[in-house]
């Protein structure tokens, strides 16, 4: 049902979403996710875009031209929420409502929750796309599936953007836990590797006008190699070669050929991968013969995990209890709010080792970060903090988080020697998640408040004139510095 509202200015929504077309899909399931919790369960339906690598241009369509609104409108009302029929409005990105998306998918699988009958799901089957029906996109899978009797679709995200994604996204998250930057070579060695007898053909999924090398050099190069022979879409209908198929078209041809496919290779790291498994579990119930590429190994590792994650090691886990993965199930679980859950996992993860001290060191420090966040007995918080330091000896986050627990807990003395250890150590000049704010400024500030606390007021004011002149420390901190300074020179005056 459509209906007016009295506070259409506090409907949810968004003008449209910047990404590909799953990320749209994400942001959209995101909208009516927010909308089912707040108080007003409005929503305003996005436009759809259709993005151009080539010349980053963003081109606004009404929903309508992707999408049978007809069956979002049942969705809506079957989880109480309105469409109103209005015009998009608001900020233009959606990225809000994507990550409010992103992190329901990630958080329910985290849980074991991810089922059929959950929003996620519901909202997939009742997401229709124009292009299911359309008779280019039939004739398109007869070609594909039978005349051609193609097996395999293989996406391929080897476009000129993709280096650079992963290069200054993706690589400082994940560290060396992943292989995601691929040539076509790498992953038809791969697919060869793990299906090694006889002549293989795959459909193509990719930009084909954002490629850094050309189709026809990459098909040579497949077939002589690798004995693979490799199509694209534009390779086996007219209608795609054409200026008149936009990419919104060739999207979500290549996606409804993915659905359709018996097997479907992908990468852990591309939201379009992830959509493939999501949305035919949502359909079917299961996912077969989905497998990923960037999952470290000389071969193709299967995918378990639904299409929830894009972490391989999670998306490729038999079970998410498996402690290997337990550092960035916690920091699902964490963001999701489940912080027992999260500890849990952190904590499994740390115990579990392994030659990645690294991820050990970040787990048992997100662990005890966690502990103090649930209010645990202090000197058990300490110990935790203490620990994680032990094995991160180049790191200095957990010194700095045990000094400031010990500080609000009155225990000065403990806190002044866990900040002091933290200061004898230097910023990292790589690693994952390093908290540059702590070596930044806020070690030497909590050293500061440890040295006053502790009778040291000569300390005190030299840390604050350092703080005071190197010019790190943010704004709104510079006042609170100043006064402790003036407290330390009295100090010392004797006053």
């Amino acid at each position: 049902m459509i209906r007016d509202t009295d506070r259409p200015d506090q409907a949810h929504g968004y003008s449209y979403n910047r990404g590909g077309i799953s990320n749209q899909k994400i942001a959209l399931l995101g909208l009516f996710l927010k909308a089912m919790t707040g108080e007003n369960r409005c929503v305003v339906l996005p436009d759809i875009v259709i993005f151009d690598q080539i010349t980053f241009i963003h081109k606004r369509v009404p929903i309508a031209t992707a999408f049978d609104v007809a069956r979002l409108r049942d969705f809506a009302e079957s989880i109480g929420v309105t469409i109103l029929d209005r015009d998009p409005a608001g900020d233009e990105g959606g990225w809000e409502y994507f990550h409010h998306g992103e992190r329901h998918i990630a958080g329910t699988a985290a849980a074991g929750e991810l089922d059929r009958d959950g929003v996620a799901a519901r909202f997939l089957r009742a997401l229709v796309p124009s292009a299911r029906t359309a008779p280019d996109v039939a004739r398109l899978r007869d070609i594909v599936l039978d005349e051609r009797g193609i097996t395999h679709v293989v996406q391929m995200r080897i476009e000129r953007d993709w280096e650079f994604h992963v290069r200054t996204r993706v690589d400082p998250e994940v560290g060396f836990n992943e292989d995601n930057l691929h040539t076509a070579e790498s992953i038809a060695r791969k697919f060869r590797a793990t299906h090694p007898d006889g002549a293989a053909k795959i459909y193509v999924v990719c930009d084909e006008a954002a490629l850094v090398d050309g189709k026809d050099r990459i098909r040579q190069s497949l077939r002589e190699h690798f004995d693979i022979e490799a199509f694209w879409k534009s390779d086996l209908l007219p209608r795609f070669q054409s200026d008149d198929a936009n990419l919104l078209e060739l999207s979500l041809a290549d996606f409804e050929i993915a659905l359709a496919a018996g097997a479907f290779v992908g990468t852990s790291r591309s939201t379009f991968s992830g959509m493939a498994a999501l949305e035919r579990f949502a359909q079917t119930g299961s996912v077969e013969n989905h497998s990923l590429y960037n999952a470290l190994g000389p071969r193709l590792a299967v995918r378990h995990d639904r299409g929830a994650f894009r972490s391989a090691r999670l998306a490729t886990a038999e079970s998410v209890a498996d402690p290997s993965c337990g550092y960035e199930l916690g920091l699902i679980l964490e963001t999701a709010g489940r912080l027992r859950p999260a500890h849990d996992r952190y904590l499994a993860r740390g115990a579990f080792g392994g030659p990645d001290r690294e991820e050990v060191y970040l787990a048992l420090y997100r662990a005890a970060c966690l502990k103090a966040a649930l209010g645990d007995e202090p000197q058990s918080v300490l110990d935790a903090f203490a620990q994680a330091a032990s094995i991160g000896a180049s790191r200095a986050e957990a010194l700095h988080a045990a000094a400031r627990h010990a500080r609000t807990q009155g225990r000065h003395e403990e806190a002044y020697g866990f900040v002091a250890r933290g200061l004898g150590i230097g910023p990292p000049a790589e690693g994952r998640a390093v908290e540059a704010w702590i070596h930044d400024w806020a070690l030497l500030d909590e050293y500061a408040v440890a040295a006053s606390w502790t009778g040291r007021p000569a300390d005190t004011l030299r840390a604050c004139l350092q703080l005071l002149t190197e010019g790190k420390l943010p704004a709104e901190h510079r006042e609170r510095i100043v006064a402790n300074a003036k407290f330390a020179i009295d100090r010392i005056a004797g006053l």
